[in-house]
Formats: structure tokens, sequence, C-alpha cells
């Protein structure tokens, strides 16, 4: 039994699909956590979701002996913090201009913070993980959609306050190309990211006029994800190895203008994406190679996020500094 004195806060890590909330210490380790689904449930449904899940885990640190002063959240899109309001999310429309943070806070009497889920998920790996050491370095987290972070002088950056920051997935990489959420057309995230996996399979397979295959069939029957591509790429599947190719050459590309702009060599690369990292480090490495010439002799670093899925719930979990 812990004493009662010692502090743990809620890390929550709200995603297109799911959402994730835990019970995390002050040394990062993860205590209790709790899984919801979230995929295409309105506002309200969402906050009951959250609100029930970290009263359970308030709950669940109490009967460990800690007490539990503070929430972080972590949302994909435009965030204003200071009133704990998503302007704009690609992955949940829904809580578009809704106090998602606000509100949570109002029903936890607790107070929340509320971030980008790219910069809690960078908090966590500067913290605990692949960036702990790193003064200055670049974060990118491919999941649904693509996101990034910056960090300077061992702190995130969030420039003018402006509600977003190092968006690196709408970096455009090839002008004129695919459509992308945001609106604009060839953005890093068109190519680099799940959804972009698997209209990219669909634009080859309609090319390629392949109207037969597992592909197509699984395309049918409403089944093609980004995990099935990754399991035929591993399997050698030449359709899904060009797939990973074109985003290690997007990511590159990307990667490449960042580190000439910033006078930086350091990139840490996570998210659900992320970890298919062995099959795009190549077409990457080889394209940053070909197109970062200002780095010279100084050999850029490109790491793989070590903290998996639980880098932006211990992030999230630092958004409100605990002492006591």
């Amino acid at each position: 039994m812990q004493k009662s004195k010692d502090l743990a806060s809620i890390g929550i890590d709200l995603g297109g699909t799911n959402l994730r909330a835990a019970l995390v210490d002050r040394s990062g380790k993860i205590l209790d956590m709790r899984l919801a689904r979230a995929a295409d449930l309105d506002a309200q449904t969402i906050l009951e979701k959250l609100v029930g899940c970290c009263r359970e885990l308030i709950g669940s640190g109490n009967a460990r002996g800690f007490r539990v002063p503070a929430a972080g959240l972590g949302v994909a899109g435009k965030i204003e913090s200071s009133k704990g309001l998503v302007v704009f999310s690609p992955n949940l429309p829904n809580l578009n201009g809704y106090r998602l943070g606000k509100n949570l806070e109002d029903a936890l009497r607790l107070p929340v913070r509320m971030e980008n889920d790219a910069n809690v998920f960078g908090l966590g790996e500067s913290f605990a993980g692949a960036a702990r050491g790193f003064a200055n370095w670049v974060g990118i987290v491919l999941g649904t959609g693509a996101g990034g972070c910056l960090f300077l002088d061992g702190k995130l950056w969030e420039g003018d306050h402006l509600g977003f920051c190092a968006e690196f997935g709408h970096i455009i990489v090839e002008p004129g190309g695919p459509q992308c959420p945001c609106g604009s057309k060839g953005c890093l995230e068109s190519f680099a990211s799940a959804r972009a996996l698997v209209s990219g399979a669909r634009r080859a397979l309609d090319a390629r006029k392949i109207k037969e295959g597992p592909l197509r069939e699984l395309d049918n029957a409403g089944k093609l994800s980004a995990e099935v591509i990754y399991r035929y790429a591993k399997n050698g599947d030449p359709l899904c190895l060009e797939l990973f190719d074109k985003m290690g050459w997007a990511l590159g590309l990307a990667i490449s203008n960042l580190f000439s702009a910033l006078g930086m060599r350091r990139a840490v690369i996570g998210g659900g994406v992320g970890g298919a990292f062995e099959l795009f480090i190549g077409s990457l490495q080889k394209t940053l190679a070909a197109n970062c010439s200002m780095l010279g002799r100084q050999r850029p670093e490109i790491v793989r996020g070590l903290l998996g899925d639980s880098a932006a719930l211990i992030g999230a979990a630092r958004l409100i500094p605990v002492s006591g």
C-alpha cells in the first residue's frame, strides 16, 4: 500500500477510433488503464465515456493510496488549450467547436489541460522514451492521420499559441497530389498514415485494373485496413511494399526540409503506423541522404518511439505538473 501523500495523474489519449485513459505516477509508470470506443460518437457521449473512465481511475488510485489531483487530455486537431476547446479535429469531427477539456474539468472537479495528441506523444517520449536526453528534435506520429511535435532546448515549442504548431503531416510533399482531409493536396499525411495506406491501395488497384485477388476482395468486403496492408507487405506483396516505400519517400522529404530549416538532425517516429518502421525506414533514409545536403558529415538520427501506445498517456499525464 502506497502512502496517501503519493500522487498520480490521469493521462488520456483520444483517437479517431478509441479513447484510452490511464493512471500514471510521477515516475511515468502506468498503474491502471481504461479503454472505450469513440468512433462515430457525438460530443456529449464522448464526454460521458471520458468522465466514466476517469472516475473509475480516480477510485482505483484512491484504493492504491494515491491522490489524483489533475488530468491531461490529448486530442488530434487544432486545440485552444486555454479554453479547453477543440477547434477542429479531422478524425473526430463531432468534437469541432466543443469545449471538451472545460466540460471534463467541470464534471470531474479537477484541473484538466487539453493538448494536441502529437504534443503529448512528444512529452511522453521526451520524459521516458526515445527522445530522453535530446535537446532539439522533431516528432512525427503516424496513426489514422499524421501529426507532429517540435522540441527546442528541451522544451515543447508551441509557436504563437494559434491552436496548432508543428503540423508536419500537412507539409506538402507532392503538389497536386492526393486529397488530404485538411483541404490541401499532396500533404505528408496523404502518403504516411493509416488512411493513406488504404486509399493508396485502392488507387493502385484501380490504376492497375486489378479486379480480382485478395486485396480487391478485402476492399469489396469493406475489410481493407492498414493492418491488413502491413501484414501483406510483411509477406512480400509488391503493391503493399510499394505503399510503404512511398511512405518512406514522403517522410524522408518532409524530414529533410525540417532538418534544413531548423538546423537539427534528430527525429522520433511513433504512432500505430510507426510500428511498421522496418518497412519504410530504408526508403526514408535513402530520400534523406539525397535531399538533406546541409547536414554534411553530421549524421541524421531517425529513431522509432520506445513507448508505443503509452507515450501519449504518459505525456498527457504530465501536462499539469503535480507536487506534494
